[in-house]
Order: structure tokens, then C-alpha cells, then sequence
């Protein structure tokens, strides 16, 4: 069977690889991680670096279910006190406060003196509990951070 591939470019920027199948329902449409890994009934094709967005490497792609894509995902955007998934700022303990959510549970992992401290715990709690698929802050320090509630 021959496939006509094409690039669109999703609502979020990303862009995806997909083609078109006709099937005894009707046309579909098929994305090349779809047709790389054939996934089962109810799990879906990720790819494992999202930065990434054309990189169909078998090796960046995987295979779960949705909750289970939740813990790839990094911190969401905004206003946040941390630019580290899992990683907050305390203003009344004056610490980084460090947690994870397990089986919808949050679980604390404990109190840091530095922003960077509190991610690594994530990064370690985010492993233990999920393997290679957790989630993993990238540890690059930012330069003069100011800490909610510093004037």
C-alpha cells in the first residue's frame, strides 16, 4: 500500500506527519507514528522530546495511554514560581518545596534551600515512579532569580 505524506501544522505550532487511509468506515487520517507503531486499542503515539516535532525516530517515539502521556509533559507555561515541573517556592518557609503526583495522589518530597535542589528530587521521585517515560527537568541554573514576594 503506497501512502501520500504530508505535514500539518497543529492549532499548539507543532507540526505532524500524516496521511490519509480509506477504511470501511471512511477516510482517516493516520499519523507516521501511528503507522510506525501500530499502537493497541486505546493508547496513543507520543513523541518522547517534544521539542522535537518531526523527529519520527522508533527511538522518540512512545506508546501509552493518556494518563500515561500526563508524566512525559513538562511544567505547563505562566506564571509560576518555578520553572521546574514538580517545584515550588514556599514564601512562608522561605524554601523551594519539591512534589509529585502519583496515581492522581500529590506526594510531597520535601523542602530545598535552592530552586535547583527541589528539581533534582523531582527528577529522582519522577524516575523512581515512572521510569524512562517520567518526565525530566533540565537542570540549567537561570541567572539573578527573583523569588515571589522578593522586592
Amino acid at each position: 500500500m503506497q501512502h501520500t505524506w504530508r505535514v500539518l501544522q497543529k492549532e499548539s505550532g507543532r507540526l505532524k506527519v500524516v496521511t490519509t487511509i480509506v477504511t470501511e468506515k471512511g477516510n482517516r487520517v493516520l499519523s507516521l507514528g501511528q503507522f510506525l507503531m501500530n499502537p493497541p486499542k486505546g493508547k496513543m503515539v507520543y513523541p518522547r522530546r517534544f521539542q522535537d516535532g518531526l523527529d519520527y525516530r522508533k527511538s522518540n517515539l512512545i506508546v501509552c495511554t493518556m494518563a500515561e502521556r500526563q508524566r512525559l509533559l513538562p511544567k505547563t507555561r505562566g506564571e509560576k514560581s518555578s520553572q521546574f515541573k514538580g517545584v515550588s517556592y514556599s514564601a512562608k518557609q522561605k524554601k523551594w518545596r519539591a512534589s509529585i503526583r502519583i496515581n492522581g495522589k500529590g506526594i510531597a518530597l520535601g523542602t530545598f534551600e535552592t530552586e535547583l535542589e527541589a528539581a533534582k528530587a523531582y527528577n529522582k521521585a519522577a524516575k523512581e515512579h515512572f521510569g524512562d517515560i517520567g518526565y525530566q527537568n533540565q537542570i540549567v541554573p537561570r541567572k539573578n532569580i527573583k523569588r515571589p514576594g522578593d522586592d
